[in-house]
């Protein structure tokens, strides 16, 4: 009999080796569509509570569970989704996730009294939540390494384009769909991208290397996605890094502690500010004597600098460590929001509400690319459903404290400065995560290198005999 001599092959270095082909490109449409989905669905509540209110005659703090208890069911979905994909695979979880929080949105639209909806609101959550770091883990593993870091923060920005589309279908389609249609509307749209993903999506070959799958299952994938590429004389490893833990508790492990404190630490600060400038401005500005549609529209401005932030960072971290653009980013937003709180009576004020967004804001969708590039594949959606968790709980109690503020009556300025040092020690945190970073990467490539060089080998446990 004679065996089959296959080579050796790192799946990432052979990513990497080739350019980015159709089938990844569709990877990476789906993967927007439902991030974008799911920033349509988590905003949707807020622009259609006053006709809730309206139609059930209720006063507007009646509704204020919804937004809460919405984001809990998010925090919850995350840590689940994120362990479930790393478990049992990132399309199942995906597709489950997506299609899970679009029926609850549907079912949201029949609800017929307060608690029903905040019930239905929480299972949307949930799903949502599950959705992100599976989704996040799927757009990371098809992206080469030189294009890992854009690719997800492009991704990423489909959660505030989902976001401010929310606002302007919702402006033109609630006189004519009622606040009910535009739940369903939010639910129909998760289970089109569900079903595209069924249709198109084979699963992560780095996750069927890393979880143990056969190396023919593989091939068969990487046929999908690479067609024009014979692979049928490799063998598929991948070099992953050192430590013994598996599953969340991996993410603590001795090789990952630090860089996983780090970006807690940066998410959770980060979400905490974005949240409470962006929920407490209106409040404020209408204070200050300007009307409710004023208020609004420069208010407003915070949102639109974190989006266009948001894309401005996608093409910066193509060049540059993207711990280091997160770095420099809030330590300027931690300058830009004491400069907000001196700016209060001027005219320069919504220049400078814009800013603030931008360099508070933008950055969040490139932290929640750090998970994508510093865990492994076995807990790289473990890592993206903890980190989104974590950015919850911050944004939790960040709204939360909206309420202490405007009571304490405590003088613009002096709020604005304390909430420039949570920023500082985020940019502080990821000063240290930029050279971790850069320390894993000349490892990786070390690797791979090493890889490369291994001869072949003709007792490979799936090298067929003939």
């Amino acid at each position: 009999m004679e065996r089959i001599d296959y080579v050796h092959r790192d799946i990432r270095g052979f990513f990497n080796d080739l350019p980015i082909g159709k089938k990844q490109w569709v990877v990476f449409i789906l993967c927007f569509a439902a991030t974008t989905t799911e920033g349509f669905d988590t905003i949707v509540m807020a622009f259609i509570a006053p006709a809730v209110s309206h139609e059930w005659h209720l006063p507007p703090a009646a509704l204020a569970p919804l937004v809460a208890i919405g984001l809990f069911g998010l925090l919850l979905g995350s840590i689940f989704g994120g362990a479930m994909a790393d478990r049992v695979g990132r399309k199942v979880v995906t597709i489950a996730a997506i299609a899970w929080f679009g029926i609850a949105a549907i079912a949201s639209s029949e609800a017929q009294s307060v608690v029903q909806l905040v019930l239905f609101r929480f299972v949307t959550g949930l799903g949502i939540g599950a959705a992100m770091p599976a989704t996040s883990a799927f757009a990371a593993e098809y992206s080469p390494d030189r294009s890992r870091a854009a690719m997800l923060a492009t991704i990423m920005c489909g959660i505030l384009f989902g976001s401010a589309a929310a606002g302007f279908v919702t402006s033109f389609g609630i006189g004519v769909l009622g606040w009910r249609g535009m739940l369903a509307l939010s639910g129909v749209l998760p289970l089109c991208v569900a079903s595209l993903f069924v249709w198109q999506v084979p699963e992560s070959p780095l996750y069927l290397v890393a979880s143990g799958k056969s190396n023919e299952a593989v091939r068969r994938v990487l046929t999908r996605v690479f067609p024009a590429v014979d692979c049928s004389g490799l063998y598929f490893v991948i070099g992953a890094p050192g430590g013994s833990k598996k599953g969340s508790l991996g993410l603590v492990g001795k090789d990952y502690r630090l860089g996983t404190v780090l970006t807690w630490i940066t998410e959770f600060a980060g979400y905490l500010v974005f949240f409470l400038v962006g929920y407490w401005l209106p409040t404020h500005l209408k204070q200050t004597g300007l009307s409710m549609h004023e208020a609004s529209q420069v208010s407003s401005m915070f949102q639109f600098g974190a989006l266009a932030g948001a894309v401005l960072f996608v093409f910066l971290v193509r060049r540059i460590n993207v711990a280091t653009v997160i770095c420099g980013s809030f330590a300027v937003g931690a300058l830009l929001v004491v400069v907000l709180g001196l700016s209060e009576a001027t005219s320069w004020l919504v220049g400078i509400i814009f800013l603030a967004g931008l360099a508070t804001g933008g950055p969040l969708t490139c932290i929640n690319t750090i998970p994508g590039i510093f865990y492994p594949t076995a807990l790289r959606a473990s890592g993206a459903g903890w980190t989104v968790a974590v950015g919850r709980v911050g944004s939790i109690i960040g709204s939360s404290l909206i309420g202490l503020i405007v009571i304490s009556g405590y003088p613009f300025v002096l709020v604005c400065a304390a909430l420039s040092i949570p920023l500082v020690i985020a940019s502080l945190c990821m000063a240290v995560m930029a050279r971790i970073l850069s320390a894993q990467r000349r490892l990786a490539n070390e690797q791979l290198e090493a890889i490369s060089l291994a001869p072949p080998d003709s007792a490979l446990p799936d090298s067929p005999v003939h």
